[in-house]
């Protein structure tokens, strides 16, 4: 890329790559210590579900709701006086824009944020509720970063690449050194990923620490960014996609993060929607901690049967943040049912008469079941007129019960009704990059 293009970034150039170092991080350490949530590195109560000695680093228990403060209170400790007078201007799908608001009102640094029109609306108020000027301007982020960019030149303030900029990784990466304290048998952990900032940071620290614990990422496979980039031996732009971990919804790979991390990977794993809402669910139901998409993505991996080699070992799963809308939280807890068999969609066709609803209705519940959501069709319905179709959402108390309620009804309507969802779909196969030893 050309130095006189107009999205040139001194900070993040793909020409003049800036590896983060550990000795860099233990420095942020020093500063953000005083300031930064210690964040609990806590045992998970099903490790013997998982075959292994699983720990959660919550994230979540920051003061802004994610990792990302650590970050944005780095890079805004780090600037010159004159520029903090001045102030900064970022684009950011979110986490990034709470923890440099959070951070901009208590420095007293002037703070502007560009984010998508796409932003989950707890994010937005939460930078609104920080006294930060936004503004709402692109489709996703890279139409953000373009726009702040040129906020940035036509107003003199300081542009910050919240998910590149050096300093900012090096505040991400001390999070890995309370792991290693917390937890110093640790073999493996496992990061989320998106433009690739916190596993390069945790890994730059871990393998300069411990060589042989293992750093795996994890990324939705609808926006694979960091997965294609490293099969490809350098950054690449993915198409955007909906994505149930939105805070890892980013098209590009961040340059510095990519250089530091490409040799440090052990392996990327790649996970579907339903893995992520069924970890989601997980965390909420069995764990207690309410996490957003992003921050499931590691337990989604594990869930999914990719990390067998992880029996026995001394694991942490890093729950990036809990910033999740209500709507969001919502429709990832019921995807996540349906996923396991505990929501269960299916039609039944009967006549056009009370008593054979109500015999419907009878065989449901005595079954233990509960019918959630209803609708009866009498006019898109074939064969007589005095047919009606009655579709259903039933809740069950697990697979067999779903499965056992599939019997019963194709045993009681042999000939009118079928199951929309097949419960559980269970695919275990997914591609994954595995850094080769040399």
């Amino acid at each position: 890329m050309s130095r006189r293009h107009e999205d040139f970034d001194e900070f993040c150039d793909p020409e003049n790559p800036r590896p983060i170092k550990y000795d860099e991080v233990k420095d942020a350490l020093e500063r953000l210590s005083p300031f930064i949530t210690k964040t609990p590195c806590m045992p998970s109560h099903h490790q013997r579900e998982f075959t292994m000695k699983l720990y959660y680093k919550i994230e979540s228990m920051q003061i802004t709701g994610s990792f990302k403060e650590r970050g944005s209170l780095n890079v805004l400790q780090l600037l010159p006086l004159d520029k903090k007078k001045i102030g900064v201007v970022i684009a950011s799908i979110g986490n990034d824009a709470i923890g440099i608001c959070h951070y901009g009102a208590k420095l007293g640094i002037p703070v502007i944020v560009v984010v998508p029109v796409t932003i989950p609306i707890c994010k937005l108020q939460n930078c609104y509720s920080l006294g930060a000027k936004v503004i709402l301007e692109g489709s996703n982020l890279t139409e953000s970063q373009r726009f702040a960019r040129s906020l940035a030149k036509d107003k003199g303030l300081t542009y910050i690449n919240a998910r590149d900029h050096p300093h900012i990784l090096m505040g991400y990466g001390t999070l890995a050194l309370e792991i290693l304290e917390q937890i110093p048998l640790v073999e493996a952990v496992i990061v989320p990923v998106g433009s690739g900032g916190l596993i390069a940071a945790v890994a730059a620290v871990i393998k300069h620490i411990k060589p042989n614990c293992l750093v795996y990422g994890v990324q939705s496979e609808n926006i694979p960014t960091f997965f294609k980039s490293l099969e490809m031996d350098k950054p690449i732009q993915v198409p955007m996609q909906d994505n149930m971990a939105d805070a890892i919804s980013v098209p590009n790979v961040g340059v510095n993060a990519f250089h530091t991390a490409k040799t440090l990977v052990d392996k990327m794993l790649l996970v579907n929607q339903d893995w992520i809402a069924r970890s989601i669910l997980h965390l909420i139901e069995k764990e207690r901690f309410v996490i957003e998409g992003a921050g499931a993505c590691p337990l989604a991996a594990i869930l999914g049967n990719l990390v067998p080699e992880l029996k026995t070992k001394y694991v942490v799963a890093i729950l990036s943040g809990g910033n999740i809308d209500y709507t969001s939280l919502i429709r990832s807890l019921q995807r996540g049912l349906s996923v396991i068999g505990r929501l269960v969609r299916f039609s039944v066709g009967v006549k056009d008469d009370p008593k054979a609803y109500s015999q419907l209705l009878s065989l449901i519940a005595n079954g233990g079941y509960n019918v959630v959501h209803q609708f009866q069709d009498r006019i898109w319905v074939e064969g007589s007129d005095y047919t009606i179709e009655i579709k259903l959402v039933c809740e069950t108390r697990n697979l067999e019960h779903a499965l056992e309620l599939k019997r019963i009804i194709e045993r009681a309507y042999p000939y009118s009704s079928e199951f929309e969802t097949e419960p559980f779909n269970d695919k275990r196969m997914c591609p994954c990059y595995g850094r080769v030893a040399t």
